[in-house]
């Protein structure tokens, strides 16, 4: 669309049109002028180029105008003024003109920012008292800006030093507003550019959202943890009441069918069907002592020992299953004993559990790996594999029991793991990894003992060695 095509759809004054040509090529000028003008060299060769004209185009006109009786203090008094009347106009039109438009512009722009900006900006002297102050620092203090400036910052700013080791400076404190109100604000000061005094520009930026929001959080958090408790509290009750009334008949079926499928076998009788039986009821057996394990976690005894025993003995029922489907088991773990407080069964239980899932997770062949580091006083021990990971559904939900995607699952192993982590002060977490598979995290708080039990422990173990 051209000018004429704007002009015609929507048509403007003939006067009001050669105004707005006029500010955009006055606009255009003191841009161009801006850029040549940024550079002190550049000023001073213009000014120098100026003064060259304008000395060379006196000295021609100069001889046509003087009086024939001047002598030759009249005739450098004339140059002088003739060279000053004209230098001066084309300094100002050239070079102090632009500068000052340029000063403006500046200047009005810095004070829309920041008369616009939607965070509080003061800016007070070396006594604190308020010189300046935006719209968004009046609305938040609750008051008129005539009635911010002038007053000391400590009005509206709690505990606001008056001396700063170093600036820019942040840090959070109150603020009070004209009724009296407090809220919490973070306050940025820096220096404030100024030639005249010494001044601070102080951003507040209120946080009273922020640290509603974290308090929400918290609390949601704080209900959910409580809520999950009474559900595993009521959980545990119930499995522990089904699963008697479940066991003993199952145990009674069990043995029925085996003795008939003993006789059945004698007399040549098919019995596939009967061992089938008898593997449903073994997983439902298996699904039952898992709820009393879940509403009963078995009571061990708590000693000191070494991590590395624990991986040494999972290594050793896990190898067998990593060789048949081809998966790489990689162990990373110290020489020196890691030692923990606790019940090494437990521990045991809950690393054969999460190894097992990875190699659940990894059918065809991949790699496992059982990692055990110190951290900032802590265990970490990391099981990480490279299958298909876990899925999206299932990651806000991976220790609720019952939930689970395995087909003949029955989604109480990770609950249980994560019960017996929190039993020995612990954590267990549990996420997809960036590039492919899971991991799964153990921390556990390390137990210091001598050096004399340490090697006890190891001759008792056997197994702390470097895998």
């Amino acid at each position: 669309m051209n000018v004429s095509s704007v002009r015609a759809a929507h048509p403007i004054p003939a006067i009001g049109f050669h105004r707005l040509n006029q500010f955009f090529r006055m606009s255009n000028r003191v841009s161009a002028l801006s850029s040549i003008l940024r550079s002190p060299a550049r000023i001073l060769g213009i000014v120098l180029m100026l003064v060259f004209i304008t000395e060379v185009a006196v000295m021609f006109v100069l001889p046509h105008l003087l009086p024939p009786f001047l002598g030759e203090t009249g005739k450098a008094l004339l140059d002088a003024v003739l060279l000053t009347l004209v230098s001066a106009p084309a300094l100002w039109w050239v070079i102090i003109g632009p500068l000052r438009r340029i000063a403006i512009q500046e200047h009005e722009r810095s004070e829309t920012i920041v008369a616009n900006a939607s965070e509080g900006i003061i800016t007070f002297d070396h006594v604190g008292q308020i010189v300046s102050c935006n719209r968004a620092a009046a609305e938040l203090f609750s008051a008129d800006m005539n009635d911010v400036i002038g007053n000391s910052a400590d009005t509206f700013l709690e505990r606001l030093p008056n001396e700063f080791d170093s600036l820019p400076i942040s840090f959070r404190l109150n603020a009070k507003r004209c009724d009296k109100t407090v809220f919490p604000v973070e306050v940025s000061v820096s220096e404030y550019p100024s030639e005249s005094k010494t001044l601070r520009i102080a951003i507040v930026r209120d946080l009273t959202a922020a640290e509603q929001a974290e308090a929400d959080r918290l609390s949601m958090v704080r209900e959910t943890e409580a809520l999950r408790a009474q559900q595993m509290a009521t959980l545990a009750q119930l499995a522990t009441g089904v699963a008697h009334e479940i066991r003993n008949p199952l145990t009674s079926i069990k043995m029925l069918i085996q003795v008939n499928r003993s006789k059945f076998a004698d007399e040549g009788l098919p019995t596939d069907d009967l061992e089938l039986v008898e593997q449903e009821i073994r997983r439902m057996e298996r699904s039952v002592n898992s709820l009393l394990d879940y509403a009963r976690p078995e009571q061990g005894e708590r000693s000191v020992f070494p991590i590395q025993a624990v991986i040494g003995k999972t290594v050793q029922l896990i190898e067998g299953r990593c060789g048949q489907q081809k998966v790489e088991l990689k162990i990373d773990c110290e020489r020196e004993p890691i030692t923990i407080d606790g019940d090494a069964s437990q521990i045991q239980q809950l690393l054969l559990n999460l190894s097992l899932n990875a190699l659940d997770a990894m059918p065809d062949g991949g790699e496992l790996a059982i990692r055990a580091v110190r951290e900032n006083g802590r265990l970490e021990l990391t099981v990480l594999d490279d299958g298909e990971g876990i899925r999206q559904e299932m990651l806000d939900k991976l220790f609720t029991p019952f939930s689970t995607s395995k087909p003949a699952g029955v989604g109480l192993g990770l609950g249980i793991c994560r019960r017996i982590a929190a039993s020995h002060g612990g954590t267990l977490t549990g996420q997809n990894r960036a590039v492919a598979g899971a991991e799964f995290k153990l921390s556990l708080p390390i137990t210091a003992i001598n050096e004399s039990a340490i090697g006890d422990l190891q001759q008792r173990e056997g197994s702390c060695k470097a895998f």
